[in-house]
């Protein structure tokens, strides 16, 4: 036997690699660079929302329209005209149909078109002339004015207030007279 004791054999100890150096890029380690992303993401969506809050693209506008005021305007012209019933029928619808697509192109174009007797505030803009001079801008003409017949003077008929002259007939407003009565 030997003195001396078995040297025990151990593995040595390695000696750790160190970690890979962290991944730069332009010197900024990939937290660095999220947080910039997100920041910068953050930043396009506040410009974004406030653009959208301050100044709507897609504003729907109100205005208003008189279309009794349009309508009435050609009624009296077609009543003033010497057309035929037939014609002047057909002037009417054809006016209708006109003014009915000029006030939907307003409602196409994202206007929100109300009838200008039914608006109680000054803060709506009124169309009325607009569509106006769009109806007639599509040929649409307001009838010309027959001949109108000479109108003959009125001759004061009897008992009315510009032939009076002042005296009642015989039998109104006198008392019956007492001897004629028996």
């Amino acid at each position: 036997m030997s003195d001396r004791e078995p040297e025990l054999e151990f593995a040595l100890p390695r000696t750790p690699t160190p970690p890979p150096p962290p991944l730069r890029v332009a010197g900024l380690s990939l937290g660095q660079i999220a947080a910039a992303v997100l920041a910068i993401a953050a930043l396009v969506w506040a410009i974004w929302v406030t653009h959208a809050i301050v100044e709507p693209a897609k504003r729907q506008d109100i205005v208003a329209v008189r279309l009794s005021a349009i309508v009435g305007e050609y009624v009296q012209a077609q009543a003033r005209s010497a057309s035929p019933p037939a014609r002047v029928e057909a002037e009417m619808q054809r006016f209708m149909a006109t003014l009915e697509e000029r006030v939907q192109e307003r409602g196409a174009k994202g206007q929100i078109v109300l009838v200008g007797e039914a608006v109680l505030t000054r803060n709506v803009p009124d169309v009325t002339d607009d569509i106006r001079r769009a109806v007639y801008a599509t040929g649409i003409r307001l009838p010309e004015r027959g001949a109108e017949p000479e109108a003959a003077p009125l001759a004061p008929s009897p008992g009315s207030a510009s032939s009076f002259d002042g005296s009642l007939p015989p039998e109104a407003g006198r008392p019956a007279d007492a001897s004629t009565a028996n």
